[in-house]
């Protein structure tokens, strides 16, 4: 059963209308199915859109933010709960603790950053949960054939590539997440190659 998932997203509010819509969805799909939504309290672009598509089914965010954020004013005060921390290190951390899944929408460096850091935490046996990786308008098909080149290549072996799952509509997600394959107990003793 899905109760807690963390969503990585941009706050760009220049990207295409489809992003934008696919977060909004996203976000209206896991209040609908009463899933508190953990992501990084920004209240513009996507993350702006995925917090207004949970409250508007009157469902569960919780923002995570660095206290210099705050001090910007990037936070967003609409959401359900807001966590500040002390660093962007504490905020991925408590953005994944006690989650049942990741999820990456489209984003920058931080949403890529985000997203690699727990692929590597999969890798290394830290985190063992899903990762939906939401590959809206191909944004990450690049991301993806790199991924496929460092396996090719013998940086990571082929089973990595099972970390993942991929999809292309927020309609997927869910079941994307309950299909997700289960991954290795001993996930340390292939982490190296």
């Amino acid at each position: 059963m899905i109760e807690r998932v963390c969503v990585y997203c941009a706050s760009s509010s220049m990207v295409d209308d489809e992003y934008k819509r696919q977060a909004f969805r996203l976000g209206e799909i896991l209040a609908e199915n009463n899933i508190e939504t953990k992501f990084g309290s920004g209240s513009v672009g996507l993350m702006g859109e995925l917090s207004n598509g949970v409250l508007s089914k009157k469902g569960r965010i919780v923002g995570v933010i660095p206290q210099f954020m705050v001090d910007e004013g990037w936070g967003n005060e609409k959401v359900t709960r807001q966590i500040v921390t002390s660093s962007m290190h504490e905020r991925k951390k408590i953005m994944a603790e006690g989650i049942d899944a990741a999820i990456a929408l489209p984003g920058g460096c931080g949403t890529m950053e985000e997203l690699m850091e727990i692929i590597t935490w999969k890798q290394l046996g830290l985190f063992n949960k899903p990762i939906i990786i939401m590959n809206v308008r191909h944004f990450y098909d690049d991301l993806l054939r790199m991924m496929t080149k460092i396996v090719n290549e013998n940086f990571m072996r082929k089973e990595h590539l099972s970390m993942w799952s991929v999809v292309s509509d927020a309609s997927e997600v869910l079941e994307a997440i309950n299909q997700a394959p289960a991954w290795l107990t001993n996930a340390r003793n292939i982490a190296a190659i």
